[in-house]
């Protein structure tokens, strides 16, 4: 694991920000763009997935393709404040399919869940069966999303 930013040099930044825009460059492409040979490049590639500077390459998916138009943000208050309420709530939802990203917080929730959903009756159904199912669920505030200002998740640096 990287310890401080010094270790990574201006041609990984470039190789990294270039993988984020385009994931499916080939080496050679990639090579061609940053300005280096193929060869400097893999090694330089290769080491980036290896200090998990680079922790791996998706694909976006349209939501609606799949049927996934629907992004609701849940915040969920827990009963207890305990590593072990923790660690078991993190374990379940970590199971729930339509559950994208989930964070621990400080302030008034415990966690924010980031979910995809059909639409309104699909969330309904995983409210009811899923999230206040899940360990040590005391309350749930629910905020439906009107629209996805960016949501690329891309890092700028």
């Amino acid at each position: 694991m990287l310890e401080n930013h010094e270790e990574l040099s201006a041609i990984d930044l470039k190789i990294m920000r270039a993988l984020q825009q385009d994931g499916r460059l080939s080496n050679a492409e990639l090579a061609k763009l940053i300005g280096i040979s193929p060869s400097s490049c893999w090694n330089h590639t290769q080491r980036l997935f290896k200090i998990r500077a680079i922790l791996d390459v998706r694909a976006r998916i349209n939501p609606s393709m799949v049927q996934r138009e629907t992004v609701v943000l849940v915040g969920v208050v827990l009963d207890r404040s305990t590593p072990e309420s923790f660690s078991e709530f993190e374990r379940a939802a970590k199971q729930l399919n339509n559950v994208l990203e989930c964070y621990l917080v400080a302030g008034e929730v415990d966690y924010f869940l980031k979910i995809r959903v059909k639409d309104l009756a699909a969330f309904n159904r995983f409210h009811s069966e899923k999230i206040i199912a899940l360990p040590g669920v005391r309350q749930v505030r629910t905020f439906f999303v009107l629209n996805e200002v960016t949501s690329d998740g891309l890092l700028s640096f």
